[in-house]
């Protein structure tokens, strides 16, 4: 439990730096059920500590208490799973340093796993509890977030063996440990701390490739359906907000020799409700927006992916003032939220509220092109998945704009949590991430993972700020998920070990 505190809404991050270690102390050098009982119910509490967001949800979607507290217990059983293969690697490995590496390779490689197949879900994992310490995160763009996991989970394991060590008045093999493991802390804070300093210099430089950017929060719930008579003034309303941030601080960019608008507007994801351009009314809306304002515009929406099937998509659409438009079409979509894997063989999930049509998934991970700016589209829960940012980064984004929706979330944790997720992408790919919600969380996050603007939550206002696009191609962008390969060789070497040491 001390483990989901870490995270929102207590948000003690420190205790992501001790609380696993009671996990690797339990599973190390044990019988393989044993492990997996250890594994998957240290996981079991932690994900229910720290998913309680899900109540909400399911509440909202069934009008049932029992229910959500049943479907949140499933989704924590579930993704403990994960945690009882962990215990089982773990179990085969010895009480030694080796064996402590294994350990965190499996920790790494699991946590991973969560994140593949047709119901991938990596809410919550120890590197996101410390995105208020973005200092601590800074190898992010050597290894990305799983090589950070692979981190953490030897910090814990080192200091599990260390009591263990200990307890088995092993003295001077405890001492041994404890001074390379502050030392090899050490010399690593060090380094975060230069990167951490050397970008927040980068980016404090403001020249002809800064551009300001907009993020409009419209304070609207959209976690209901509109008829159009309803959506037709509130259409409007966000319309004279996108007017408004379209002259926002013209001193500011006269003082700094910059044109006298943003350079692009971002609003949040599905904020226009019917699939364009098959609506015509809202697509000439937006196109008619952009020719006003002068501004290119990032709105979220809908669009008819499949004219037979009418299956739709959904899609960020970037207008021009020139009257074009693009779209990029979500990849990653939320498993029982977007769409149902084997829904023909998992019926029964109805009784929980999850979604009854499927959307459509995108096949490309292309940036948005307006003037010189190159947009990685980045939409809700994607933000979560490592492999996006990544992938628009090396496809040639220079920002990274996050389109999101947590209305079906309510004042719940869940909004700071999904904050968090932005932070380990803006380090990983060293872009600006520029975050919009409809009524929360709306912030920028620089290359640092410093949080650089945020508007309060459940306000309508508009948010604007400096950002410098860049190109820089960080180790993590170019070789991806490296650590995860050497997590997996650690754990073959640390399970051979163990056998060859035990009778």
């Amino acid at each position: 439990m001390a483990s989901g505190l870490a995270h929102p809404p207590l948000s003690a991050w420190g205790l992501i730096l001790c609380a696993p270690a009671a996990l690797f102390g339990l599973t190390l050098a044990t019988r393989a059920r044993v492990g997996f009982a250890y594994g998957w119910l240290w996981s079991f509490i932690y994900y229910l500590t720290l998913g309680h967001p899900l109540l909400y949800l399911i509440e909202l979607q069934t009008g049932s208490v029992a229910l959500s507290v049943v479907g949140l217990s499933l989704a924590a059983g579930l993704s403990a799973l994960f945690g009882g293969l962990f215990g089982i690697l773990a179990s085969q490995m010895g009480r030694t340093p080796l064996g402590v590496l294994g350990a965190a390779g499996a920790w790494a490689l699991t946590q991973y796993l969560r994140g593949l197949g047709p119901f991938a879900l990596v809410w919550g994992h120890f590197s996101v509890a410390l995105a208020p310490a973005p200092m601590l995160l800074q190898p992010a763009e050597l290894v990305g977030a799983w090589g950070v996991e692979l981190l953490l989970a030897l910090w814990n394991g080192l200091l599990a063996y260390g009591a263990w060590l200990a307890a088995q008045r092993r003295h001077r093999p405890a001492v041994g440990v404890a001074l390379a493991t502050v030392l090899g802390a050490g010399a690593l804070l060090a380094w975060s701390a230069n990167r951490y300093g050397a970008w927040q210099l980068i980016d404090a430089r403001l020249d002809e490739r800064t551009r300001l950017i907009a993020l409009a929060q419209p304070n609207v719930n959209l976690a209901r359906a509109y008829t159009p008579d309803e959506w037709t003034p509130i259409r409007e309303r966000i319309g004279n907000q996108v007017r408004r941030a379209s002259a926002l601080s013209p001193d500011w960019r006269r003082t700094h020799s910059l044109p006298p608008r943003p350079d692009l507007i971002v609003l949040p994801e599905v904020i226009e409700p019917y699939p364009m351009p098959d609506a015509r009314d809202a697509l000439r809306f937006w196109q008619s927006l952009a020719r006003e304002t002068g501004v290119a515009l990032l709105v979220g929406g809908y669009r008819v992916a499949d004219p037979d099937t009418r299956q739709a998509a959904n899609t960020m659409f970037l207008f021009l003032p020139d009257g074009e438009w693009r779209y990029h079409d979500k990849v990653q979509l939320v498993p029982l939220g977007e769409h149902v894997p084997y829904r023909e063989w998992l019926s029964f999930l109805r009784i929980f509220g999850v979604v009854e049509g499927d959307l459509r998934a995108g096949d490309t991970l292309q940036p948005l092109q307006a003037g010189d700016m190159r947009i990685g589209a980045v939409i809700c829960m994607e933000s979560t998945y490592p492999w996006v940012a990544r992938g628009l980064a090396n496809a040639g984004a220079t920002l990274l704009a996050v389109g999101s929706n947590e209305s079906w979330f309510g004042r719940t944790a869940a909004l700071e949590q999904h904050l968090a997720f932005c932070v380990l992408r803006a380090i990983e790919t060293r872009r600006w991430v520029a975050r919009c919600a409809p009524e929360g969380i709306t912030a920028f996050v620089a290359p640092t993972g410093a949080i650089r603007a945020r508007a309060p939550a459940f306000t309508e206002t508009v948010l604007d700020a400096p950002v410098h696009p860049r190109t820089v191609q960080t180790p993590y962008v170019r070789w991806g998920d490296w650590a995860v390969g050497v997590g997996v060789a650690l754990i073959a070497l640390a399970i051979a070990d163990n056998r060859r040491r035990t009778p």
